[in-house]
């Protein structure tokens, strides 16, 4: 019986999301997650409480990661909590509420807004702030909120991960180094990858592959990480 239903929930989710379901998976016995785009949230948790009408809306968590906020959105139906998870890049600091499709996620969507700094769209509430702390509590100082950047890429070494990843070089040899070196009758540098766009695709494909890029936070069309 348990069985049948987390597959009909998973499979019922996989027709009404499509691509923008990105994982599902099972971590115990009645314990379902399902990662999906973050635009995509909020139609995963209303196509879901269309279809079950005694499905619980149990609480809503949020996750600072430093370049982005996961949000997970944990339901119950009949003893198995599923949670809905989504990572949204803070460049993009709102959370479209929920309240009107549950209406018990109205005080928390309120406190992490407060705790987080987030910017709520659609609340029933409009003047939703004000839940935990003051209303002119700094934007800057949320308890919640970590700074926007990567820890473990110290600053000085910033500049170092954008050349290598945006041209897989940090420092190339440029023309005339070449030519003092030929002159010196010194063997000429191997081409590094950048010279080469099949090359330099290739590469990048090898930090996607391993989610460099996610890592560090770098950013493919700006070609810059998203902090400095």
């Amino acid at each position: 019986m348990i069985a049948n239903m987390e597959a009909e929930l998973t499979d019922y989710l996989r027709e009404v999301l499509g691509e923008d379901l990105l994982e599902v998976y099972k971590q115990r016995d009645k314990r379902l997650f399902v990662r999906v785009k973050p635009a995509a949230a909020r139609r995963a948790v209303e196509a879901l409480r269309k279809k079950y009408r005694d499905m619980r809306f149990m609480t809503l968590s949020a996750v600072d990661h430093g370049l982005d906020i996961e949000y997970l959105y944990h339901l119950d139906l009949s003893g198995i909590v599923l949670t809905i998870r989504s990572v949204k890049s803070k460049e993009d600091n709102t959370l479209e509420s929920i309240a009107d499709i549950f209406p018990a996620a109205n005080f928390i969507e309120r406190e992490i807004s407060d705790l987080f700094g987030i910017k709520l769209s659609n609340h029933p509430e409009p003047d939703y702030g004000g839940l935990i702390l003051t209303k002119d509590y700094p934007e800057d100082k949320r308890p919640l909120r970590k700074p926007f950047e990567r820890t473990d890429v110290p600053p000085k070494a910033r500049p170092v991960v954008e050349a290598l990843i945006s041209s897989s070089c940090v420092a190339p040899i440029s023309t005339f180094i070449q030519k003092k070196r030929k002159e010196a009758s010194l063997l000429e540098s191997a081409p590094f990858a950048f010279t080469d766009k099949e090359t330099l695709k290739e590469f990048h494909e090898f930090i996607r592959s391993t989610s460099l890029d996610a890592k560090v936070g770098f950013d493919w069309e700006k070609k810059r990480l998203r902090y400095k």
